[in-house]
């Protein structure tokens, strides 16, 4: 008989890669119901954000005292040994299960289940499969939400559910891939982004449309290439999220290729780098472009997956904008460059062109790599009529994206961060955004 355990963890914030789990629930199931349970408060070593306080109520002075992961990890391997790890939205509990055991030297790997995708199979045709509101909407209770035993029992309750109607579900198929007709049965036709699966629950494509019903749709009917095939060969289920945006559609679509790294997906998968090229200006006043270190410094105004790509793209903008490569850090020299003796530098390096004319041009460069802005709100469509998408860029730098049912005319710009969810900056979001932006497609901009 298969063996579940269902888990839930509530953590310092939303990247694994950089913070920490701070309360663990695991839930043992047999796929009738549930036989066992466990839960800890986990000491993060570092202290726990306010906004995270907000959300679950937990304190530092609650996990001062509590055992790091390191003296608990033993029970976490012995209670999931050889069972299914369950989990709402189960990459999110997984990865950071799977940070804090790699940060012991253990490469912690269980086989996954997602109860957001079951439902999404299950019980097609809802507003909202987070697990408040399919209980809101089921009029079922969570005891202790934002807790970890309280949100990994009602997902054990959901997933009692669920296992239920897969059981009772006659029209189900055998395993074998799903049909056009299972496709087009299941799916909105409404923007956001698209997860393939196979058997094992592994994401193997993503994808983004403001029609997702008729996008994927078209992969199935222009399977040209082998590897297309191979692909839909593969395909057990189909997963999405809608995002109402189609802006924050295109940023969801880059940060999932690049964190979950699909094997189909071939574009945006190099990770966000620590060059980019920056700006500045000498003593004698000229305007200069460098590559220098991403620490998202204010002058940094593009970032790069490589040292070798940020020089390689400002060598294009030293071509296109007529620049000095001496000035720009790209040609070693005590006098005048290489590009002065051919006549294609004015002199900059040498004195032999102002400030003021070279600086024109470059702030020519700058312009191509700038936002409109340094610091704004964008304000899209939602999920929803009364739902606001916002996405955020802060000295010109791409912040992150969320949602709110607030009516924008009671709060002011500075609250609009709180709906905010940090993403990372790299320079696929950045060229998304100038694109967008450039397009006239973009809704409403507050600058502040």
């Amino acid at each position: 008989m298969p063996m579940y355990a269902i888990i839930d963890v509530e953590t310092t914030g939303l990247r694994a890669a950089s913070e920490k789990i701070i309360d663990l629930a695991i839930i043992i199931h047999d796929g009738e119901k549930i036989i066992d349970h466990y839960q800890s408060l986990i000491n993060p070593e570092r202290p726990i954000p306010a906004n995270i306080f907000r959300l679950t109520g937990i304190t530092n002075e609650m996990v001062r005292d509590a055992p790091k992961f390191w003296e608990i990890a033993r029970d976490v391997v012995l209670l999931t040994q050889d069972k299914t790890f369950v989990a709402h939205n189960v990459n999110f509990d997984y990865s950071f299960i799977r940070k804090e055991f790699a940060e012991l030297g253990y490469d912690y790997k269980r086989p996954k289940l997602c109860t957001v995708r079951m439902s999404r199979r299950l019980m097609p045709g809802k507003r909202s499969y987070s697990l408040g509101k399919l209980f809101d909407e089921m009029q079922w209770e969570i005891e202790s939400r934002h807790r970890a035993y309280g949100d990994a029992k009602a997902t054990a309750l959901l997933f009692t559910h669920l296992l239920w109607l897969e059981r009772t579900k006659t029209d189900e198929g055998n395993g074998k891939g799903l049909s056009e007709l299972d496709i087009i049965r299941d799916l909105p036709a409404k923007t956001g982004v698209y997860y393939f699966l196979n058997d094992q629950d592994d994401i193997m494509y993503i994808g983004k449309s403001k029609n997702i019903r008729s996008r994927v749709l078209s992969h199935f009917q222009d399977a040209r290439t082998r590897r297309s095939r191979n692909m839909l060969e593969q395909i057990y289920h189909i997963d999405y999220e809608l995002t109402g945006s189609e802006l924050i559609a295109l940023l969801k679509e880059s940060h999932e290729i690049k964190t979950q790294k699909p094997p189909f997906n071939r574009k945006q998968r190099r990770k966000a780098s620590d060059f980019g090229v920056a700006f500045y200006y000498d003593p004698p006043g000229y305007l200069r472009l460098k590559v220098e270190s991403n620490d998202q410094q204010d002058n940094i105004l593009a970032v790069f997956s490589s040292y070798r790509k940020a020089r390689e793209y400002l060598f294009q903008l030293c071509n296109r904008f007529h620049l000095c490569q001496k000035l720009c850090g790209l040609y070693e020299s005590a006098g005048a460059c290489f590009y002065y003796h051919v006549s294609q530098c004015n002199g900059a390096c040498c004195g032999e062109e102002s400030p003021e004319a070279y600086n024109e041009r470059a702030a020519g460069a700058i312009e191509s790599l700038s936002l409109k802005y340094s610091n704004f709100f964008i304000i899209e469509p939602g999920r929803h009529r009364e739902e606001k998408a916002i996405v955020q860029v802060e000295n010109n730098c791409y912040r992150g994206y969320g949602y709110t049912d607030t009516p924008l005319e009671t709060v002011n710009l500075e609250s609009l961060r709180e709906f905010v969810h940090p993403f990372p900056d790299n320079q696929d979001v950045k060229q998304i955004l100038r694109n967008h932006l450039r397009s006239g497609r973009s809704g409403e901009i507050l600058p502040y």
